[in-house]
């Protein structure tokens, strides 16, 4: 017997998904069946994303916000609430890094940095989790980095952002458990993505994947692919736990 992923009947919200791994993941989860709420700072951007899974046959809704403003997480959830009368599964993907040497980095960096990465989980996760709750299932799914597991020079304040959600990851999961809510995190490693390519080119491509042992960087996909797992039911006994996703680069309990 063949053994598939439907996510038919189920609602997805993803932040940071108007490009890259988001846009990946909506795509995927979308093919599995589910609706999508499409989320972006850049309206453009998630309203393109949203129609492109419409074309396909799926059905998707585009929404601007700010995830660093606990306003528009809140909004973003209602929007989402609106158009599907549900929600089951929060993908918080959105993210910033600076790429600079600490010595050389600015308190607007700090409050950035840690503002999209970290705080916009937070801000995200509990304009969600009253609706997860009073439903009684659902799964939140961080999208954290190896950065936080291991630590990445001149990418300090990023680092620390993930490992901040790391943690976050592993607190929330004990306190959701009981409401039948599973909290899990993925851990890319350098992912070929839009946001990521000035990085890779400025260390260089060659000289990276040499700490690899697939010897590759990572596709979109590849990270789309763990997420869709954590957000099935094949993952109804997994929480707490984070996944890297990262050819090996790490290899962190």
């Amino acid at each position: 017997m063949a053994v598939t992923i439907d996510l038919g009947g189920k609602v997805a919200l993803i932040t940071g998904a108007g490009r890259g791994i988001g846009r990946e993941t909506a795509q995927l989860i979308a093919a599995a069946g589910g609706r999508v709420a499409i989320v972006d700072l850049v309206e453009d951007s998630a309203k393109a994303a949203a129609s492109e899974i419409a074309k396909s046959g799926g059905q998707a809704i585009g929404v601007s916000a700010d995830v660093t403003k606990p306003a528009d997480a809140a909004r973003m959830v209602d929007e989402a609430l609106r158009a599907f009368g549900r929600l089951d599964i929060l993908v918080n993907n959105a993210a910033r890094w600076t790429v600079k040497p600490f010595k050389d980095l600015t308190p607007q960096d700090y409050d950035t940095d840690i503002g999209i990465a970290l705080l916009g989980t937070l801000h995200s996760t509990r304009a969600a989790v009253d609706a997860l709750v009073k439903q009684g299932s659902g799964r939140i799914i961080n999208v954290a980095s190896d950065a936080g597991r291991v630590g990445e020079p001149f990418l300090t304040v990023y680092s620390a952002a993930k490992a901040g959600v790391i943690g976050f990851t592993k607190a929330l999961a004990k306190e959701l458990g009981r409401y039948n809510i599973t909290v899990n995190a993925v851990a890319p490693g350098t992912t070929r993505t839009p946001g990521a390519q000035e990085f890779i080119e400025g260390v260089g491509e060659e000289k990276m994947v040499k700490a690899y042992p697939l010897r590759r960087l990572g596709e979109p996909r590849d990270i789309a692919g763990a997420i869709l797992f954590f957000a099935s039911d094949l993952a109804g006994y997994v929480t707490g736990q984070i996944l890297s996703v990262s050819g090996g680069y790490s290899t962190a309990g």
